[in-house]
């Protein structure tokens, strides 16, 4: 499993700084910037309206990099390519595979750049971009939402495998907002979502193709060794108060996801590594994540993190429950089924507990009696540690987790690393970085 500082990144001068128990946000406007596309690289195609998106997506071949102007882009307002309807295809259905493509919003700001669908009950445009034969693709800096199905879907049946999602909004989709799908083949693999904003505005509705509500903000069938970090994830509950799906879930044959430095709000379920069995998931680690339940949630709420997966790995969360979720007590972290064997749920401050629901986890250095008057600004979500809480200095550092929510190095000193998600007083890199070698990053950016 790789340490909690593998990161994507662009290397810059490091400022020192040291924390003494101020709140450092870990969330998308963090995100360090990525270089223009080399033109040495890359054929570089500027578009800058609706028609000339989708031309540039339907024609898209290798070592091609797409830069979208700043505005608005209506994908029910153009004559599409494939005849159909409104999608951006990134890789044709069918055809031969393409690789090595960037779609990058020109300003860096994902706010910049708008591409919106006809409405989540509006089967115009199904999708926001749908990936197909294409592999190493990088989609960053922009805005999808407003679409039938999901506003990213990966389509591993036909071939697209390590995306990164990177820097983006992506929002009010009709089922799960991210959706990694397969057909014969395992999954894909080695996608990491980063720095992105996932969310639903106003919940989920009742998808007109099923009658009922269905939604996930990501949701993998079969994915492998994919990395969802430092996003912030909001909103995913269903209208009509019924329980929603997990904001993450990775389920049917997923293995060694990891779930990192995420901060997840206002949703009925927070992670869950596999669903409906043992054999759902494999291997995987949840760390240093920031989940908070709306105390007045007027919609069903399940559990914030959840696990069916052998040798998976729950470490320094931060988790408020309220109380919401109370099968057997109140409950913030369950580890399912009998097969779920060699799980380790370790040094997660939280206020309710773990529940081994049929399974055997080792349970150890766990703090469930965790007040919001511990944190910087619980309301809000921010679970930074004040100075002043019980939770500092309790731990020994883990192998698995040298870090924290803000990326920042824990002390090695025996009993002197924090429970949960923040390290109050740890030194903080300004860029993020513990040091300007390419080689820590977990992808490298072409």
């Amino acid at each position: 499993m790789p340490a909690c500082s593998t990161r994507l990144g662009v290397a810059v001068t490091m400022i020192l700084l040291v924390a003494a128990g101020a709140a450092h946000a870990r969330l998308p406007a963090d995100a360090p910037p990525l270089p223009p596309p080399d033109p040495g690289v890359f054929t570089v195609v500027q578009v800058d309206t609706v028609q000339e998106l989708a031309d540039a997506c339907w024609n898209l071949a290798s070592n091609q990099a797409i830069v979208v102007a700043p505005g608005t882009y209506d994908l029910t307002d153009h004559v599409f390519p494939n005849g159909v309807d409104g999608r951006l295809t990134v890789g044709r259905y069918g055809a031969a595979p393409i690789s090595n493509i960037q779609i990058r919003g020109a300003t860096g700001r994902p706010e910049d750049v708008v591409i919106l669908g006809g409405g989540m009950d509006d089967d115009t445009v199904p999708f926001g971009f749908q990936v197909f034969t294409a592999t190493d693709v990088i989609i960053a800096d922009l805005s999808v939402g407003q679409v039938y199905y999901h506003a990213v879907a990966i389509q591993n049946d036909q071939g697209a495998t390590r995306v990164t999602l990177r820097h983006c909004r992506l929002f009010d989709a009709g089922q799960q907002v991210v959706k990694g799908n397969r057909g014969a083949n395992p999954g894909a693999e080695d996608v990491v979502v980063e720095y992105c904003e996932v969310f639903l505005t106003a919940g989920a509705i009742h998808h007109p193709d099923l009658g009922y509500c269905y939604t996930n903000g990501v949701d993998a069938v079969g994915g492998r060794r994919w990395v969802i970090r430092d996003n912030l994830i909001r909103g995913f509950w269903c209208q009509d108060g019924t329980l929603a799906g997990p904001a993450i879930l990775m389920w049917q044959g997923s293995l060694d996801t990891v779930v990192e430095r995420n901060t997840i709000l206002d949703s009925s379920r927070g992670v869950a590594l596999g669903l409906v069995s043992s054999s759902d998931h494999s291997g995987g680690v949840v760390r240093n994540n920031f989940i908070r339940w709306s105390p007045g949630a007027p919609y069903d709420v399940d559990v914030a993190v959840s696990t069916t997966s052998p040798g998976s790995k729950v470490l320094h969360n931060t988790v408020l429950t309220h109380g919401l979720y109370q099968p057997n007590g109140p409950v913030a972290v369950e580890v399912r089924f009998a097969g779920a064997t060699g799980v380790e749920v370790r040094a997660n401050l939280m206020d309710a507990g773990v529940w081994p629901r049929d399974a055997t986890p080792l349970v150890v250095d766990n703090l469930t009696t965790a007040d919001p008057a511990w944190f910087a600004d619980e309301a809000a979500g921010d679970l930074h540690l004040l100075p002043t809480a019980p939770a500092l200095d309790l731990v020994n550092r883990l192998a698995d987790c040298v870090d924290d929510f803000d990326a920042t190095q824990r002390p090695t000193a025996a009993g002197a690393a924090d429970v949960g998600g923040d390290e109050v007083g740890a030194p903080l890199y300004a860029d993020d970085f513990e040091s300007g070698a390419t080689g820590a990053w977990t992808v490298t950016v072409p």
